[in-house]
């Protein structure tokens, strides 16, 4: 089956949330408390929360599909532009479709669209207890960081991932 990779609209809102629905609570479930879920889903994910990013130019969203269906989608952004950093906010794939090379396939959309906006490198967070951190190690990205983030009431713990491109 063919990977088919394209630039999100508004009209895609529905579809990032029903990925990001499906791939959220599981993904986070043993790592940080229900409520956390919850809270950081709706800040960042609800319906509204994407339509404001998509309007307002905040991000790309990219999505991914099989067979006309939406698989996964990666969020990314200019971190730095002077020194050509890109940031990879999220990046979900449906549970059922991991390992299928959806993920590697984002991955590598997202590094050839930086690629080709003069970016030299990617950087993403990853929970330190997520095993998604094992994924990007096996697409080139090192830990450059160890950092604790505060948000709201909670503590991200994640490590920084960075891939030089050039």
């Amino acid at each position: 089956m063919q990977i088919v990779i394209r630039e999100a609209n508004r009209d895609d809102v529905g579809s990032i949330h029903l990925v990001a629905a499906a791939t959220w609570e599981p993904t986070y479930r043993s790592i940080i408390s229900q409520e956390q879920i919850q809270e950081m889903f709706e800040d960042l994910l609800s319906p509204p929360s994407i339509e404001r990013q998509i309007s307002n130019r905040e991000g790309t969203y990219v999505l991914a599909f099989l067979q006309d269906r939406p698989q996964g989608f990666a969020y990314f952004a200019p971190k730095d532009t002077e020194l050509g950093v890109f940031k990879l906010h999220r990046l979900y794939v449906i549970p059922d479709q991991q390992h299928s090379g959806v993920g590697s396939a984002l991955v590598q959309f997202v590094e050839q669209y930086v690629r080709n906006h003069n970016g030299d490198a990617v950087e993403l967070n990853v929970n330190r207890y997520n095993s998604a951190q094992d994924f990007y190690r096996k697409m080139g990205y090192d830990v450059v960081e160890t950092v604790d983030i505060p948000y709201k009431t909670y503590w991200l713990n994640d490590y920084v991932m960075k891939k030089a491109l050039r």
